[in-house]
């Protein structure tokens, strides 16, 4: 709280500045509080100005260039970025932070196999190994070297194993590899050491179900939610394989959930919908029908879908009312 204030007091300090147009002094952690301020704000315009007094007064500081050079990241200017961010690596060519802030850039310029070239110099420090992992992960899923990818995911996963991003990289890099029993074998490995991880379940009940082992993918995602009874992507898988199963009442009562859980999708309304009308529940399925176009009204399968009950009823202006909408929608989008 003491360290609120205090920064609280160097703004009001430096926009009095501005304001009055005098020069103050400011010490190095000051401005660059100030200058974090403004940009987590996306005040570029203060956060520049505060960089440019920072600038006289501290005029060789790797902080102050390195926060510049996200300033000018976040305008678009990557090559004003890399020179800056160059020009101080010249004076400082060891500096990790500046190493780092460099390889950032050149991702920015598409250069990904020039980045990792320099995330490679930094595998060894380990206040970075994070940011570095985790950069060199995008840097080799753009340049599709999935088995690289898959070995810095796997290392990101064993030190953030609850982290959904990073397990949903590394499964998409196994399916992009086209190694999907490599992914359920690292799965299975996984969950014997965290059990109760919901994204393993719920990743290994979807690649279960993509080789028709129904069984095994129910009892991943019902695994899942015994782990946490609220994680809304199982009940969705859950009520697509009972669909699957031509079991629509099930499908229903898991998808019905995703309502009490307030975590219901105009793709899972759809979905209920189409159960309902299976079982023969027209007017319900109706309802859900009404209910995606008034919260979403460009979901053209909805209206293709009310236009066929109208169909059913006879009321032929209705339906082509209801599938020229739709068509209307499907041209727009494509």
């Amino acid at each position: 709280m003491e360290r609120d204030r205090d920064n609280f007091k160097s703004l009001e300090k430096f926009e009095k500045m501005i304001q009055d147009d005098n020069t103050v002094y400011l010490d190095l952690n000051e401005l660059e509080e100030i200058i974090i301020y403004y940009f987590h704000d996306a005040n570029y315009e203060l956060a520049e100005k505060a960089i440019g007094l920072a600038n006289q007064i501290f005029p060789k500081s790797i902080n102050i260039s390195i926060l510049s050079s996200e300033i000018l990241l976040q305008k678009s200017k990557e090559s004003e970025a890399y020179e800056l961010i160059d020009d101080c690596l010249n004076l400082n060519s060891e500096n990790c932070d500046l190493i780092f802030q460099k390889a950032k850039i050149l991702n920015k310029l598409k250069k990904y196999n020039d980045s990792n070239d320099l995330l490679l110099k930094l595998s060894g420090v380990n206040e970075t190994i994070f940011l570095v992992d985790d950069l060199m992960l995008r840097n080799y899923m753009n340049l599709d070297k999935y088995s690289k990818s898959i070995k810095v995911a796997k290392r990101l996963i064993s030190q953030f194993p609850d982290d959904k991003k990073y397990m949903d990289k590394l499964i998409s890099c196994y399916r992009l590899s086209k190694m999907e029993s490599k992914a359920i074998r690292f799965l299975n490995k996984f969950l014997e050491k965290y059990p109760y991880n919901q994204n393993a379940w719920f990743e290994i009940g979807k690649l279960y179900f993509e080789r028709k082992m129904i069984k095994e993918s129910i009892a991943s995602h019902e695994f899942s939610i015994i782990c946490n009874e609220t994680f809304s992507p199982s009940y969705v898988e859950l009520g697509k394989i009972y669909e699957y199963k031509l079991d629509f009442n099930k499908a229903i009562y898991y998808y019905e959930i995703l309502k009490s859980l307030d975590s219901v999708t105009s793709f899972s309304l759809y979905r209920l919908s189409v159960c309902y009308e299976k079982i023969g529940a027209y007017d319900k399925a109706i309802n859900h029908l009404n209910e995606i176009i008034s919260k979403d009204p460009l979901y053209e399968k909805a209206w293709i879908s009310i236009a066929k009950h109208y169909l059913r009823k006879n009321d032929h202006d209705k339906a082509l009312e209801n599938l020229n909408k739709a068509l209307n929608i499907i041209a727009n989008n494509y």
